[in-house]
């Protein structure tokens, strides 16, 4: 009980941070009556109602529910005014005069007049109009091509004659889910009843090795309907296709809140670094760490070799943007430039960033192999299917596009 009233304090204590302003403290007058809008008092502190009711708003849901009841504000009000009595004994105490204490008040207050600043002076100030989504949807018509979609479960085993079996046990009518989770030798699938989840056509399919064989039998299937036996490079399966979306393309109707959010914050973010460039020149800040750092620059294999073991995703872009930018000539500059897109796309999910990286990898190394896997990355990477986790894997990715390409042109 005392941990949970403990949390609650913090809890409140962070809302009271950011609403201060609504308590008010006054000269002790003994004569002073309880006053219309007034929650509480506690010594020279006065709490309104105003206070208590934005305060509990800002409390997670879970913590709103431990106040139920008729008496419920009161209960808070209650919480409020123990909060009060232990600021009050703080300061009688001096803690607020400690350095420590006046460091964390320094940044506390620092984060919201941060914040502040940024909606006010930045963020508020940034609107995209109407043309500019349309003019975008016009610009981009790949972004908005939905891939065909499908999604299938199967029966795999590599035994010949157990297929004919099963082929037999399904026609007569036993459930397929059933069948699966019990016979198919495919581990990673069988508990889920067989489901290989959503692919696209020639893609990456979970569980199955031979995909290309996989999803041309999908293709042909009705949906619904089971197959026969299906040859697989590795064994026999019976598929069902569950789901078929062909592609699609969304109209600028449909597009057009997801563009606007992709402006919206491409254009905030070049309006923040405008803004800190503009404050730089006025308060002329030194950064002494990365004079150090520059004292002691690292070799470009150095920086190449950090990035390769460095599980933060930011830092990793940082060792790579130091190798484009201070060996721009060096043979890895071009693919560090690559991965700092890549990484952007596939771990940050920041698609106007990475989009941004691969153009800039088009104009700094125009004749470079890289960038033929800078623009499939660019055509692919916002693919809710598309899923990376390596430089080789887009290379895989991308010869199987050719080859299924290669495919359909015979």
């Amino acid at each position: 009980m005392f941990a949970k009233r403990a949390l609650l304090f913090i809890l409140i204590a962070g809302c009271v941070v950011a609403m201060v302003s609504s308590c008010s403290r006054e000269k002790k007058d003994g004569d002073l009556k309880v006053k219309s809008g007034l929650a509480a008092r506690v010594g020279d502190i006065k709490i309104t109602e105003d206070f208590m009711l934005r305060t509990f708003e800002e409390l997670p849901d879970n913590q709103k529910s431990q106040f139920k009841g008729p008496d419920a504000q009161a209960k808070f009000v209650d919480r409020l005014i123990e909060q009060h009595l232990l600021y009050l004994a703080a300061l009688d105490a001096k803690m607020d005069k400690s350095e420590e204490i006046q460091e964390r008040l320094r940044w506390v207050t620092m984060n919201i007049l941060v914040a502040e600043y940024f909606s006010k002076k930045i963020s508020e100030k940034i609107k995209v109009e109407p043309k500019e989504i349309e003019a975008y949807y016009a610009s981009h018509p790949q972004e908005f091509v939905q891939a065909p979609v499908m999604r299938a479960q199967y029966i795999f085993t590599a035994d010949s004659l157990k297929a004919l079996k099963l082929k037999k046990r399904v026609a007569q009518g036993e459930i397929f889910t059933k069948l699966a989770a019990a016979e198919s030798e495919d581990k990673a699938t069988s508990a889920a009843g067989g489901d290989v989840g959503y692919f696209n056509p020639g893609g990456y399919i979970k569980g199955v090795s031979d995909t290309e064989g996989f999803s041309k039998a999908a293709e042909k299937l009705d949906l619904g309907v089971a197959s026969g036996i299906v040859r697989l490079q590795n064994g026999f399966a019976i598929m069902k296709v569950t789901e078929k979306n062909p592609q699609k393309t969304q109209t600028l109707d449909e597009a057009r809140r997801t563009i606007e959010a992709k402006l919206q914050m491409q254009k905030t973010e070049e309006a923040f670094k405008a803004t800190v460039e503009e404050l730089k020149k006025k308060y002329k800040p030194e950064n002494y760490v990365r004079e150090r750092l520059d004292k002691t620059t690292r070799t470009a294999e150095e920086l190449w070799e950090m990035a390769q073991i460095e599980p933060d995703a930011r830092n990793r872009i940082q060792f790579y943007r130091d190798i484009v930018n201070l060996y721009p000539t060096h043979k890895n500059a071009a693919e560090a430039l690559f991965m700092i897109g890549f990484t952007y796309a596939e771990e940050l999910k920041d698609f106007v960033q990475a989009r941004r990286t691969f153009d800039e990898l088009k104009q700094k190394y125009p004749q470079n192999p890289m960038l033929e896997s800078a623009k499939w990355m660019s055509e692919n990477m916002e693919s809710e299917n598309q899923k990376l986790e390596t430089f080789e894997g887009v290379q895989k990715r991308m010869e199987e596009d050719k080859a299924n390409k290669t495919e359909g042109i015979k």
